[in-house]
């Protein structure tokens, strides 16, 4: 006669819950992935990544090259994502895997960086080798408090003496650089640059949206006055995608960030121009599908460049008492009646 081997459900339950209390559940890698349903003038429609958040880094695979490109998700939709793509997106198409960093935009700063020409994520552009960054910081931030600053009271001088006798600029403060083109907004903005040469002020010029043989032109005339020795130089051409034009001013200020908020140093930063910047966010918002206003620029295109600029400040001395002042150019056009 045949054994009875078969076991009660007290002692089924028993093994399970010892299997349960053995298993280490930290060890589980889950991860989301979801796919590409289109791909079109630098913007993709993503499926699938329901937990993604606004602003966050998505890392797309082409199944042709297993090239790795990031994307920006900016619309977040109740079935899909409208992510804007910060690379090359010819290389990718319809299916392509697509996997969530959980990490927000981050941009390398630091003390490596002065001297170097990079890109709007921080990329050397140079040809002087990598840049050994330790740090990231996240190109997005608040802007500080008011209890955190101080008035602005020490002067930036820009070294022509017609504004420096009539319009106080000082440390911590935005002042707008505004004009038709070539009436020399960019001059004024070099030669304060390099009117900071000995003063202890770090530099940070944001070339949007310009001809590289102009910001070529512009690097040499830094490098030729010593200007290089404190300056760093964020890059997003003429010929770059428009989503990097977009983030190009934010991650300048972060850089200069690291410096007013960790070394307690001055800095200043120049925008060059934000009418092209607002122009590249205006393509992005209309492929994205979002309501145009008037001139077709969005409806938050005043917020775009608001929470770039409030980033200046004069910190409190209790915060170290560095400061950030922004040089934001703008371009006004001139309609010939």
């Amino acid at each position: 006669m045949a054994s009875d081997t078969s076991l009660r459900p007290a002692e089924i339950k028993d093994i399970l819950l010892r299997e349960i209390e053995a298993a280490d559940l930290h060890e589980l890698d889950v991860e989301e992935v979801g796919s590409v349903l289109e791909v079109k003038d630098g913007v993709a429609r993503i499926y699938g990544l329901t937990k993604a958040m606004e602003g966050e880094m998505l890392e797309v695979t082409s199944t042709d090259t297993g090239d790795k490109v990031i994307a920006l998700a900016l619309n977040l939709e109740e079935d899909n994502i409208g992510a804007v793509i910060l690379g090359d997106y010819l290389t990718l198409k319809e299916g392509d895997e697509v996997r969530r960093t959980a990490r927000v935009l981050e941009v390398p700063v630091g003390p490596e960086l002065v001297g170097r020409v990079v890109d709007a994520l921080g990329n050397p552009i140079d040809g002087a080798g990598p840049i050994a960054a330790r740090q990231t910081r996240k190109v997005e931030s608040d802007a500080p408090g008011i209890i955190v600053r101080q008035p602005v009271k020490e002067p930036l001088q820009t070294g022509l003496k017609a504004i420096d006798s009539m319009i106080p600029i000082g440390r911590g403060q935005r002042e707008l650089i505004i004009g038709d083109r070539a009436i020399g907004k960019t001059a004024i903005a070099i030669d304060t640059i390099i009117n900071q040469k000995g003063a202890g002020v770090i530099c940070v010029y944001v070339a949007i949206g310009q001809k590289k043989s102009t910001v070529a032109a512009t690097v040499e005339k830094l490098r030729q006055y010593g200007a290089m020795d404190y300056t760093i130089v964020v890059v997003a051409a003429a010929s770059d995608p428009a989503p990097m034009q977009y983030i190009a001013p934010y991650t300048g200020c972060a850089m200069a960030e690291q410096f007013m908020y960790h070394e307690g140093k001055a800095t200043l930063c120049v925008y060059d121009d934000l009418s092209k910047q607002a122009a590249a966010y205006r393509a992005i918002s209309l492929v994205l599908r979002r309501p145009p206003g008037r001139e077709a620029y969005p409806g938050d295109v005043f917020y775009l460049h608001s929470r770039l600029l409030e980033r200046c400040a004069k910190l409190s001395d209790e915060m170290g008492g560095g400061s950030l002042s922004g040089r934001p150019l703008l371009e006004t056009m001139a309609y010939e009646l």
